[in-house]
């Protein structure tokens, strides 16, 4: 039997306001859901300020030791969204105006009525060169694709709204295609009551040892 090799994923979160509990987690999970029906899971989890050394120091670390990175935030027109500068020095790809996001951006004043870009909103157009972007279907910046130490780089908006679109329309698709991921079995659940946590333990682990003594063969490997 041919033993089919996930990808290796880690999600790092950036935002100060994640750190001081002014905003609370909920992409993380978003993420996480949209992953699960590939048969994918996220096997390290960090969530870090707006601190650009350690932003560098951590994506040099999590990209050495996967073969996914997601970033999430850090893509707004603010002076704390340091997601584009920070790849850009770990990459060694410095910033550059990015026609595609430039594109975007215009197309999305044009949207809201914006008549005239300010530097903020144009901030948001410079990325690091040779980049790929991901489409924002929703909002002003978008998303950044990148390969660096073998591993696939994505950097999403913090928007859970903006998000969403485009874990479903763009990212997921793209891992979809790019692993060749395997059919999955379905996950069933139950929703139980009346029945402590121990006590259902231990009906499991009952039921366990009464199956591997019937089907021995199906749990050889």
């Amino acid at each position: 039997m041919t033993t089919h090799q996930l990808p290796k994923i880690a999600l790092l979160l950036t935002g100060s306001e994640l750190m001081s509990g002014d905003t609370i987690d909920s992409n993380s999970a978003l993420i996480a859901q949209t992953l699960k029906p590939l048969g994918l899971t996220i096997s390290r989890k960090t969530t870090l300020g707006d601190h650009p050394d350690a932003l560098h120091q951590e994506i040099i670390t999590l990209s050495h030791d996967h073969d996914i990175l997601i970033i999430n935030g850090g893509l707004g027109p603010t002076n704390d969204d340091l997601t584009s500068e920070v790849l850009a020095r770990v990459t060694g790809h410095p910033l550059s105006i990015h026609t595609g996001a430039m594109k975007h951006l215009e197309q999305w004043a044009e949207r809201i009525g914006i008549h005239q870009l300010n530097e903020a909103n144009r901030k948001q157009a410079w990325l690091p060169s040779d980049c790929d972007i991901i489409p924002n279907p929703v909002g002003s910046a978008v998303g950044i694709q990148l390969q660096h130490n073998n591993c696939l780089i994505l950097a999403t908006p913090g928007v859970p709204s903006e998000l969403k679109p485009m874990l479903n329309q763009s990212i997921s698709p793209n891992l979809a295609e790019r692993y060749a991921l395997p059919n999955m079995p379905a996950t069933r659940r139950w929703r139980l009551f009346g029945m402590g946590e121990s006590r259902l333990q231990e009906a499991i682990n009952h039921y366990l040892v009464k199956f591997i003594h019937e089907h021995p063969a199906s749990t050889q490997m």
